[in-house]
């Protein structure tokens, strides 16, 4: 069955000659919509396209003209609207399915043109009349010069990406400075989202969306921004901000040494090694100790920080809940290095134990092959893994509770953390031109078809189909709005992996032990 394609603009135009292409592979006739009246050198047309009134005989409307070609499409339309055609293929007569469409719809929508309507491998009929239409000439000087104003107002809003892209940069320690903060981090992506932009192909409409997505996702950011910096200006926050931060930090403080205090006793009537449990907490209240004066240091320097950081408002809203992840790592960082402490303490434990359990059982870990080998030991080597067992045993009620007291602490942080990780990442990839122009109903939306049947007066005629573009759910809409610019560098943390690392003493997100071979 073939599938001849109309464009609906035909069925109202003159009898006249039909002009377009024929590909054998997959049946399907695609017909210009400048045919009837364009003008072509040499006979290549296709087909006819006769216009006939309701008196007409059958007789007439099986009249073709002779044709030498190998495929002949003979298109007929009276004026109450019924639509016939004929396939002649060497004088044989072929069936097909009439679909008269829009062909103004396929070229105005953005999705139609770069990917395929379905998730398999071969390319369905609808896919290859979206290729077919989509190969027109974009690059007019109007595209260019906006692609390029587009362009210039990225990179003008990733100055500090731009600062640090240079081999300086890249040196290790400097690299791993910008890694730990959340606002070189995510200026650094800008700076790459940039480079992308104007090295991706403009003539494309993935490349268009996209850019216009990131312009007015820009926009929209500073604009945020820029408020909240209004805000903070015009109250003076600046000094109250700092005190209020300082205040919260010295009362965390406090709450840290009531808390080492009470583990140092017998915390919910655990009977602990007292020894220990006595030199675990002098260590971390000297700690608390050393805090406290980093804080004295920190106060007089920190309303200038934060006014200073006010002015981030420029580069965006999200810059500024950046700066604010990091001021909430700074604040926290002694909370870090508790769990990082009583994790590795842990962690040592962990395997020291599992290590000499292996040892009762005659067994040890080839680390060259990753597998348990069998061996034996002799009674000295039993014995003293039996002594450091015992101890280890004995110790790890301790070492656990300090661990799991400030692990709890550390989730805390990381679930603020990740509050404002979200904010940031939900404005960077929300795809706000393509919301707008969804909400508001244009055709570049638009990106589902629909086919409905005809219903045509004479039943002795082929089926007429209608091919519509319709729009799409906003699911989908916001899937295949994804910015084609931005590459995922982030790998999902499983609930499985988490608990594990918990269990195990391995440190968690965003710190993640990479294993390498």
């Amino acid at each position: 069955m073939w599938n001849v394609f109309v464009p609906s603009c035909i069925l109202n135009r003159k009898s006249g000659k039909l002009y377009g292409r024929v590909i054998g592979e997959e049946r399907l006739v695609l017909i210009d919509e400048d045919s009837v009246h364009a003008t072509h050198e040499g006979d290549k047309s296709i087909g006819t396209f006769r216009k006939l009134v309701e008196e007409e005989s059958n007789e007439n409307k099986n009249k073709i003209k002779s044709s030498n070609k190998c495929i002949f499409i003979d298109l007929c339309c009276n004026t109450n609207g019924d639509i016939s055609c004929e396939i002649i293929n060497n004088s044989e007569k072929l069936e097909c399915n009439v679909v008269v469409f829009e062909p103004q719809q396929f070229v105005d929508s953005y999705f139609l043109k770069w990917s395929k309507l379905t998730e398999t491998k071969s390319e369905n009929i609808v896919d290859t009349l979206s290729r077919l239409l989509s190969l027109v000439d974009l690059n007019d000087a109007r595209t260019v010069l906006l692609q390029k104003l587009q362009c210039m107002v990225i990179f003008l809003f990733q100055i500090i990406g731009y600062l640090l892209d240079n081999r300086v940069a890249r040196l290790g320690p400097l690299k791993f400075v910008a890694s730990c903060s959340s606002l070189l981090d995510h200026q650094i992506s800008r700076r790459q989202e940039y480079l992308n932009a104007r090295g991706g192909d403009h003539r494309l409409s993935r490349t268009q969306l996209g850019l216009a997505n990131v312009c007015l996702r820009q926009f929209l950011d500073t604009m945020l921004g820029m408020t909240v910096m209004y805000v903070f200006f015009h109250n003076n926050l600046s000094d109250q901000l700092a005190a209020d931060i300082i205040t919260w930090a010295y009362a965390v403080a406090d709450y840290l040494y009531s808390l080492v205090t009470w583990l140092m006793g017998a915390p919910a009537g655990l009977k602990l090694n007292k020894q220990l449990t006595e030199f675990l907490g002098h260590f971390f209240l000297y700690h608390i100790h050393l805090w406290k004066g980093y804080l004295v240091i920190l106060q007089p320097v920190l309303s200038s920080v934060l006014w200073s950081a006010s002015l981030l408002g420029v580069l965006g809203l999200t810059s500024q809940l950046c700066f604010l992840r990091d001021v909430l790592s700074m604040m926290t960082l002694h909370i870090y290095c508790f769990y990082v402490y009583a994790a590795r303490i842990y962690q040592f434990q962990v395997y020291a134990l599992s290590a000499f359990w292996r040892l009762f059982r005659g067994k040890k870990w080839n680390m060259l092959r990753q597998r348990l080998d069998s061996v034996r030991y002799n009674v000295d080597q039993l014995f003293l893994g039996t002594l450091l067992f015992t101890i280890l045993l004995f110790t790890l009620p301790t070492f656990a509770l300090y661990y799991v007291v400030f692990t709890l602490l550390r989730l805390i942080v990381l679930t603020a953390h990740q509050a404002i990780h979200t904010i940031v990442q939900t404005i960077d990839t929300f795809p706000l031109f393509s919301v707008v122009m969804w909400c508001l109903n244009f055709r570049q939306m638009t990106g589902d078809v629909l086919f409905t049947c005809v219903t045509q007066k004479s039943s002795n005629l082929l089926p007429v189909f209608s091919l519509q573009i319709i729009q799409m759910p906003i699911r989908k809409l916001l899937s295949r709005s994804e910015n084609p610019f931005r590459k995922a560098q982030e790998k999902k943390y499983l609930w499985s992996s988490l608990i594990g690392d918990l269990v195990w003493g391995r440190l968690i997100y965003p710190w993640v032990e990479v294993s390498h071979p």
